[in-house]
């Protein structure tokens, strides 16, 4: 039988042993997740983050590939970092010597993606692939069949941000 960690409240407050009122955590039922990556470039508020597959050429073994993240690119030389994780839920400026920590929403609602065009609501959104890093577009089936990230929930009448549900 399959088991999960992720912990569903259909309460966000709770008491203590001492009767005081405690917060538990997210909203009520948020359906959402959050994971921490770390990051050694800036990255914006809202930016498709991938995996740093930069990281494959030092560590073969993928684990600092799965820890670290980038800016999302469908055309960076060199390295390719197509592989959607999430978005940034703030801007951070890592480096090298001193990589930063990143929370990244990998399920649920992600608020301020950039989209490239308009947008209308339910619309499957992928990496964009003609090469606005860290930005998404309307997927199109001949050109990025498969690489669907989300959905949006909201619209934008022309190049903007929407929020977007994450699968």
């Amino acid at each position: 039988m399959a088991t999960s960690t992720l912990v569903q409240y259909l309460e966000n407050t709770g008491t203590s042993a001492s009767g005081a009122t405690v917060f538990l955590g997210r909203l009520v039922s948020a359906r959402g997740q959050e994971e921490t990556f770390m990051c050694e470039t800036a990255i914006t508020a809202g930016s498709l983050v991938a995996v740093d597959a930069s990281k494959m050429g030092t560590d073969p073994s993928g684990g600092s590939t799965a820890l670290f993240v980038t800016t999302a690119d469908f055309n960076a030389a060199g390295t390719v970092q197509k592989v959607v994780v999430g978005v940034a839920k703030a801007s951070i400026s890592g480096t090298v010597t001193s990589p930063k920590e990143i929370a990244v929403v990998i399920k649920g609602v992600a608020v301020l993606v950039p989209v490239i065009a308009a947008t209308p609501i339910g619309s499957p959104l992928c990496l964009d692939i003609l090469g606005a890093p860290g930005s998404a577009q309307i997927a199109i089936q001949a050109l990025t069949e498969g690489h669907v990230f989300g959905y949006a929930l909201t619209s934008t009448a022309a190049a903007g941000t929407v929020t977007a549900y994450l699968v």
